[in-house]
This record gives C-alpha cells, structure tokens and sequence, in this order.
C-alpha cells in the first residue's frame, strides 16, 4: 500500500526524533516488522506530530493482512495533517474494501480537491456516488477520470456498468468491451460485459464472458455464477443452468453463514459483558473462548480472553493469548503491559520487565506501567531503577496513593 514511501520520506522526517525513526525504517528493512512497528510508535510517542510514523505503521499493518490497524494509524496521521494525499487515499482505499462507502466519500472527497488530476480518485468517487444512488455525479466523476486517462480500466468499467444498468446500452458496451480488452486477466470486466449482454439477450457470448469470469478469480463470487445460470437458461443449456444456479446457491449460503457467524460472535461478547459484571469470570471466559473460535484472529478479542485468564490466575492461558494478540498487534502497549503482569504473576522476572519496559516505550505516559515495572525491578534487586519507575510513576498520577506508598517503600539504594 504505501511501500514506496518508506524510502522517500526519510529526507523529510524532522532532526529531532528522525533517529528513532530511522532505526525503524532500519528495522523494516532488515524485515524486523515487529520491531520496526515498536519503533515507529516509540517516533510517534517522541513527536507527536510526526506523520511519517502513522504512515509506517499503516504500512506494515497494510501488508500483514490487518485492515483495522492499518486503518487506526492512518486516521492518526489524517487528525495531524488532514490534506495528506497519501493516508487520505490508503485510508479510502481500505474503507471500500470494507464497503463502507459513507466513510470514504469525504476521504475522496477532500482527496480530489488535493490531487484534482488523478483519474483513480475521481474512479473511486464516482464507485462511491453510484453504490449510493447519485448517478449524475457518479457519470460526471467517471468523465473526470477517463478525460485525464482514457484507457484507465476501473473507470471504463464503472461507467460502462453505470450505463448498462440504466439502459444506454449503446453507450455502455463499447467502455465494457475496451476494459475487458485493457485487462483481460480482470474477471471483474469479463463479469460486467457478460451481465450486459445477458440484458441484451446475447447469450452466448455472455456465457462466454462469465466462464472467463469464473475462472480468472470470480469462482468466489455468487453474482458471476447467478449471471452464468442466466446465459445457460438463455441458451436452452438445463443441465449447466442447474450446476451454475447450485454453485451460486452454495456461495450465498456460505456468505450468510459467514454473516451469521459474526452476529453470534457478537452476541457471545455481549453475553461475556453480562457475566464479567455480574463478576461470574469463569463463564464470561466461556463465551469469549467460542467468540474467539468464530473470530480467531480478532486481537481484541484475544487480550481480552487473556485478561480474564490473568484475573483468574490462568497465567498459562493468559501468557497464551495475550501473546497471539501481540503478533497481530505487535505496537499495541497494552497488550505488552498485560503480558508482563502474567509473567510477573508467574514470576518470570526477566521476560516481565523486557515487555512492561516495551508498554514504557510504546506509551509512557502510563503511571500503572512504570508502577508495576518498579514492582518487577524492586524483585530483581535493581533498587536504582526501581525508585527511578515509581518516581515516574508518581509523577504521571500524583494522586494516586498506591504509586506513593510504593515509593516510599522501596529500598534505598
């Protein structure tokens, strides 16, 4: 997503924390993700303003497959700097994938006003006005885009599909036959010019253009093999109408199961909400544990089961998920946080304050970090350090009389 510019921006990262920076574009070149997601937050944390690191981090979580990070730290960097060509593109970009066309639209919208010659913003503003109905900006939006590049291929789709379904078939399939043309590895342009010509009654070439569909990644998709059933119909072909009608009946039932997964997930949580506050843990731990089952790589999910593992006394477990959420979220400090009060309660002195000094780092703002990490350091001897933490600590919630009392009781060095 945003690979390239890890290069290019370190000319422009400010003297002050650009070292930090630059050790984690260190890090992501020697292909330390962890790492380097761990020292891109510790950047940030040193200037807060310092739009590269959200940039970066965006990036890393962009390449492992995690939207929902990659998402959070481009928000992050469009709160600093809100005309910024590049969250604001990456950050629609990961919001139509999600279908979530409201939330794109004044994303692109700002984005047109800064980059007003790209023909994919316009393509992806004018993708957002048709799937909510605007059709008169959504065609004006798809003129912007072919007029700065005539052969850009989501555009000729776009307007081509635009004009099939409202009936200007003279002027929609030219754009469908040209974009199936452009691309013909696309299975989404052989999918549009066989839903066209299926409307127009042609189909066997439709049939066609849907088989080609189907076999360049359209297998998943229910609406290729509903299109496909039509143009068998059409031809009077029974048996292959039954097999494409199975195979679209198959892939919505497992969209709908998929769907119904997520709502039950979802009530399972709403269910562990109850019982944690009723304080019955063990049964919040139940329902969680079959949230997580439908919801495996869900990191939220996973620190929460670890902290109803800690409170438990389940160090084990809790060590377990705790760290599962870690290697999702490697730049997330409270998951560091609980994972070194697990070790701690294990007593696991080392592995505790290696990972409460990376929640410090990640987030130093944090008076109960510093105050557990004078806890661990205090266990090891380390008397020094130990007052140095809950000095901290009292500094950051002076208010608080547990961080003042644990001062007060430290050995002196």
């Amino acid at each position: 997503m945003i690979v390239p510019l890890l290069i290019a921006i370190l000319s422009q990262t400010p003297a002050e924390c650009g070292k930090t920076f630059q050790a984690g574009l260190a890090d992501y070149q020697r292909k330390n993700f962890n790492q380097a997601l761990i020292t891109f937050r510790e950047a940030a944390q040193c200037d807060p303003k310092l739009v590269q690191a959200h940039l970066a981090i965006a990036n890393i979580y962009a390449e492992r497959g995690n939207g929902g990070e990659a998402l959070a730290a481009l928000l992050h960097a469009l709160q600093i700097d809100s005309r910024n060509a590049l969250a604001l593109r990456a950050a629609s970009a990961l919001y139509l994938n999600s279908g979530l066309h409201n939330k794109a639209l004044p994303l692109l919208e700002t984005l047109v006003a800064v980059t007003p010659n790209a023909a994919d913003v316009h393509a992806d503003l004018a993708a957002v006005h048709a799937a909510s109905g605007d059709r008169r900006n959504a065609e004006k939006e798809f003129r912007r885009a072919l007029d700065l590049q005539p052969g850009y291929f989501a555009a000729l789709a776009g307007l081509g599909n635009l004009l099939a379904r409202g009936g200007d078939d003279a002027g929609a399939m030219p754009l469908l036959r040209k974009a199936a043309e452009l691309q013909p590895q696309a299975y989404e342009g052989h999918f549009l010019l066989g839903s066209a010509l299926n409307r127009l009654g042609q189909f066997q070439e439709a049939q066609s253009e849907l088989e080609q569909a189907s076999k360049l990644g359209g297998d998943g998709e229910p609406q290729v093999f509903y299109q496909l059933a039509r143009a068998w119909g059409g031809l009077g072909k029974a048996a292959e109408r039954k097999a494409a009608l199975a195979q679209f009946s198959e892939l919505t039932k497992k969209e709908k199961d998929n769907a119904e997964l997520g709502r039950r997930a979802a009530a399972w949580v709403d269910e562990a909400r109850t019982f944690l506050q009723d304080g019955e843990l063990t049964k919040a731990a139940e329902k969680l544990e079959l949230a997580r089952e439908a919801k495996p790589g869900d990191a939220t999910l996973l620190f929460r089961l670890a902290g109803l593992h800690f409170d438990l006394h389940h160090y084990g477990l809790a060590r377990e998920y705790v760290q599962a959420a870690i290697s999702i979220s490697p730049s997330t400090w409270l998951y560091h946080y609980l994972l070194g009060l697990v070790e701690k309660g294990s007593s696991r002195l080392d592995d505790a304050r290696a990972s409460l000094e990376t929640a410090a780092k990640l987030q130093p703002t944090e008076a109960p970090v510093f105050n557990a990490l004078g806890e661990v350091l205090t266990a090891q001897g380390q008397r020094a350090a130990a007052i140095a933490a809950f000095e901290r600590a009292v500094k950051l919630a002076p208010n608080d009389p547990s961080f003042r009392e644990n001062l007060d009781a430290a050995p002196k060095p």
